[in-house]
């Protein structure tokens, strides 16, 4: 399985970063988010994105 597609960061706090609150990050994006489930349930699978010249 070959997916192609953004991955994105997903950034969620347990409380006020200035009152020593943590930060927990992970990925997210429809064409990840598939693509990890897959290999979870054991398929072999890839992922591919390209990045913009900015």
């Amino acid at each position: 399985m070959l997916t192609f597609g953004e991955t994105m960061i997903a950034l969620g706090g347990t409380g006020p970063l200035k009152l020593s609150g943590t930060m927990d990050v992970s990925t997210a994006g429809t064409e990840s988010n598939v693509a990890i489930g897959l290999a979870r349930l054991g398929h072999a699978v890839r992922w591919a994105g390209i990045v913009g010249d900015g």
